[in-house]
């Protein structure tokens, strides 16, 4: 794929995205997403229990 071509595309999706939602909702869907993708790599939940020990982190 070009980048051509790709900008083309992103231009397309957004262009729908913008006509199907308002600004507000795709605003506060952004900020959700962030929010828990920064909570996924942030927590400690996906450490193994053993690891957790290791580390005197709760195994709650």
């Amino acid at each position: 794929m070009t980048n051509q071509h790709a900008g083309e595309s992103l231009a397309t999706s957004m262009g729908e995205l913008c006509s199907r939602f308002s600004f507000r909702e795709i605003l506060v869907a952004t900020i959700v997403a962030r929010w828990r993708r920064h909570r996924m790599v942030n927590g400690f939940d996906t450490f193994p229990s053993w690891l957790r020990r290791d580390l005197a982190l709760s195994d709650e």
